[in-house]
């Protein structure tokens, strides 16, 4: 990562989702001069202008909001940081993919934009709210196996912090090591850890994602998660985005856990 010099207020580009949900939380919303095309929370968010795109901004099209500090984040957006800063573009990337490093970004972006209380203040929250939900998860009768897929064609099971989050809920996730990318599944490998909950957390689909896309694949309607109807839907922003919101999304979780048990 880059360092800059510390300014108490500046023009951001806030490139990434995460990013900008961070910002809000801080109150840095102010600063922020444009985002990405998917930057949709929270509400006031949508009304900031969007850049076209998530991996492949034109920095033209960037270069006309004069930021003075651009923010990107996770692995698919590591092309675009080094071509911004080809560019001379002041920017920042982080490449989360534990809750460590999340929580180590929401502390570099308050000491760059002088706001380390609050940054302090929003990881006390989230850390506060984790406990919570990993409290009453280790209430559950037993440690159900579950299934996250983040992408459906291929099938691909959800990696980076969602581990993390499925652990603090309450689950046992398929076998991938936290901080390890999201990586292609087969039916097999499925079917061999045989989950009792399979959550479909689609890339950009939100609540919109079709199930019977997953149920409907050969072989996969004969999963015993599938058979007895445990398949759900989840907004994908609240496992997705490393931020705020994965409190959310470990709730989530939990609830349909404690369901499943109860």
């Amino acid at each position: 990562m880059q360092w800059f010099c510390i300014l108490a207020h500046m023009r951001i580009a806030s490139l990434s989702p995460a990013v900008t949900e961070i910002l809000f939380a801080l109150g840095a919303q102010e600063q922020i001069v444009c985002t990405d095309q998917f930057s949709n929370f929270p509400e006031a968010a949508k009304d900031i202008p969007h850049l076209r795109d998530h991996q492949n901004i034109i920095s033209e099209d960037l270069a006309a909001f004069a930021p003075e500090l651009v923010f990107t984040s996770t692995v698919i957006q590591e092309k675009l940081a080094a071509s911004l800063r080809a560019a001379n573009f002041s920017c920042v990337h982080f490449d989360t993919r534990t809750m460590h490093s999340l929580y180590e970004s929401i502390r570099h972006i308050g000491l760059l934009l002088s706001c380390e209380p609050e940054a302090e203040s929003l990881l006390l929250s989230m850390r506060q709210q984790l406990n919570d939900v990993q409290r009453k998860a280790a209430l559950l009768p037993s440690r159900l196996n579950v299934y996250i897929e983040e992408w459906h064609d291929p099938p691909m099971v959800s990696g980076n912090w969602v581990p993390d989050i499925v652990h603090i809920a309450g689950g046992k996730q398929f076998p991938i090591t936290v901080g390890e990318l999201s990586r292609e599944v087969t039916l097999e490998e499925v079917r061999e850890f045989d989950p009792d909950l399979i959550v479909i957390s689609w890339c950009g689909a939100g609540l919109l994602a079709d199930s019977e896309l997953l149920t409907g694949r050969d072989g996969w309607e004969e999963l015993r998660a599938v058979e007895e109807g445990n398949v759900k839907v989840i907004d994908d922003s609240l496992l997705n985005r490393p931020g705020p919101r994965l409190v959310e999304g470990a709730r989530r979780l939990y609830s349909w856990l404690f369901e499943m048990q109860h």
